[in-house]
């Protein structure tokens, strides 16, 4: 008899561990003294963040503010909130869910306020949370989205002789996450310092989609680096589509995204240069896989080679924003075809389509373009992609290179 009141002991202590391990950490208040134009005492007074801490063997350094959607009178704070904060945290990153005031209470000077706020709150903070202050993002969904993307436009810069500490620092996002929201962006709007952008949407949320599309293009005329994805079907309000195995997979698009940038890893990224060979012959067409062997953080890094261009055969150049950090990577080498001879690379071709562009394309010329064309060897010139992943095809150990800044690299294999 005396073991049934132990078990339940057992039990009711099982329960309250495993209770309080799944409590979410308390509001950290922004302004503990009290928000600048707070009109009460209520929690929709008091513009917070929620940290979501990673263990320290997965933290990455990188951090990222969670701006929940709503219309700007609720905030969607469970599935654009928490679980998105979650997902990040899983993936290493720390993540501070923000607490914005809403209307009518409020109105854009005070939610522009909060997320500038919570930008400087992360940085403040970044050597107790372990984060790099240059590697802190947003990601927005629906009016999150508009909130984040609307600070990064009109961002306020950061005061150095403030007497709050805070606002000595930057309230503008390094990289910015926009789902299903967008804000607008101005005719003549200077676009050479926008961070990086990442876009999700559907084309079914014809709502959100029109202005993500004309912010995506504003964007991308303006010279910003902007990457979207639109899917064909989904609702608005998504979230991170947690399950769902079409939609899901844009979570998977980001973190590559997250991981090509350079955001998750410490280490500066640099630029790469030198040339692949097969068989001793420049590579024609083609690709380059190097992924990094020590830091999972690190960015992979993939080279198309069509030689395009009068350069050398075989010679490639990565810029430092797509390149890899120093350090041991993996090589795997694609090959497309074994005879491919760009246009670009074609005298005669370079001069006809000169001509044909500029529309002085004369009769005789089409006749000797066409002559030309006949006799072009353009059938087939590979049965299927050829993949190498070690040097020489006995080798036992994957094919592995040594980067370093500033220094070229050679990357040959052999088929025999």
């Amino acid at each position: 008899m005396r073991s049934l009141p132990v078990l339940i002991a057992v039990m009711l202590t099982a329960l309250y561990f495993n209770t309080s391990a799944q409590k979410l950490a308390d509001p950290i208040l922004l302004w503990p003294q009290g928000a600048p134009g707070a009109t009460g005492t209520s929690d929709e007074d008091k513009p917070a963040v929620i940290p979501f801490i990673p263990d320290a063997a997965k933290r990455n350094g990188a951090a990222v503010l969670v701006v929940p959607g709503g219309g700007f009178t609720i905030r969607a704070v469970d599935h654009e909130g928490v679980l998105v904060a979650q997902w990040l945290k899983e993936h290493g990153i720390t993540a501070f869910l923000l607490r914005y005031r809403l209307r009518p209470l409020y109105n854009r000077p005070e939610w522009l306020a909060d997320g500038q706020r919570g930008m400087q709150f992360i940085r403040a903070h970044a050597a107790e949370y372990s984060i790099s202050p240059n590697r802190v993002g947003a990601v927005g969904f629906s009016a999150g989205a508009t909130l984040i993307a609307d600070l990064t436009l009109n961002a306020k810069p950061a005061q150095a002789n403030a007497t709050d500490p805070l606002e000595r620092l930057s309230g503008k996002p390094d990289f910015l996450i926009l789902a299903y929201g967008s804000t607008r962006v101005a005719d003549g709007a200077d676009l050479t310092t926008m961070p990086p952008t990442f876009m999700y949407g559907t084309v079914e949320d014809k709502g959100s989609q029109t202005g993500m599309l004309d912010m995506y293009t504003r964007l991308y005329k303006g010279g910003a680096p902007v990457e979207a994805h639109f899917f064909r079907n989904g609702i608005h309000g998504t979230g991170f589509a947690l399950g769902d195995p079409v939609l899901g997979e844009w979570t998977t698009l980001l973190y590559n995204w997250l991981l090509e940038g350079g955001y998750l890893t410490a280490k500066p990224q640099v630029e790469l240069a030198g040339v692949v060979k097969l068989d001793g012959s420049p590579l024609l067409k083609g690709m380059v896989i190097l992924t990094p062997v020590h830091d999972k953080n690190a960015p992979p890094v993939i080279i198309y080679m069509n030689n395009t261009g009068t350069g050398e055969l075989g010679r490639f150049l990565v810029a430092k924003n797509q390149g890899p950090v120093e350090g041991r990577y993996k090589v795997e080498v694609r090959q497309d075809a074994t005879r491919w001879t760009s246009n670009s690379r074609e005298p005669f071709m370079i001069a006809m389509m000169d001509k044909q562009s500029k529309g002085t394309l004369t009769d005789a010329d089409r006749k000797e373009w066409g002559e030309y064309i006949r006799k072009r060897n353009l059938s087939p010139s590979i049965y299927k992609q050829r993949v190498f992943a070690r040097k020489h095809p006995r080798d036992r150990s994957n094919y592995i290179i040594d980067i370093k800044s500033g220094k070229d690299v050679l990357i040959e294999v052999f088929s025999k």
